[in-house]
């Protein structure tokens, strides 16, 4: 009989096998690391048996995060992701939930104004800055002075000098 993977200790009962794009790996699990994994002894109850032990076989449209352990229906169920990973193994999925849910995988709706500037005028800035920082270099300081008067017109009171700051 082989033994639990995780502790070494107990008979393995439980077998994952996990299916990514390429590859397969097999995981064997007593019921108690398993039920540490999140993994319900109740599925393994309900899955294929064989006369010594019990297979998990994961329904073909959930997938298996491999970095956290993250079911995809997880996911659906509580839209909570485990890890960064899950992004990449999820993609399609989550491509598919965003294209039901806005139409696009882009985001199409309202914008917050406040008292931001808009990524348009943030460019701009920075490329001024650009500008000023080859005036100041070649040493045209009459530009370089238009060009700072300039950025501080565009950034007076806007907010604007922080956030071209932070992308400069």
């Amino acid at each position: 009989m082989p033994t639990c993977e995780e502790c070494g200790a107990n008979e393995a009962t439980v077998h994952l096998t996990y299916i990514s794009n390429e590859s397969t790996k097999v995981s064997r699990l007593c019921a108690d690391c398993a039920r540490k994994k999140g993994i319900s002894v109740s599925i393994a109850e309900e899955s294929v048996k064989d006369e010594t032990n019990t297979q998990v076989v994961l329904p073909e449209e959930d997938v298996l995060c491999p970095a956290c352990n993250t079911l995809l229906s997880e996911f659906k169920e509580n839209g909570r992701l485990g890890c960064p990973q899950c992004y990449r193994n999820f993609e399609k999925e989550i491509d598919a939930m965003l294209m039901q849910a806005n139409g696009a995988l882009a985001h199409k709706g309202k914008r917050y104004n406040g008292n931001s500037v808009c990524q348009a005028e943030v460019k701009d800035i920075d490329s001024l800055r650009n500008e000023l920082a080859e005036a100041v270099k070649n040493e045209e300081f009459e530009l370089a002075a238009d060009i700072r008067d300039e950025i501080h017109s565009l950034t007076e009171g806007s907010g604007a000098e922080t956030k071209a700051g932070e992308n400069a």
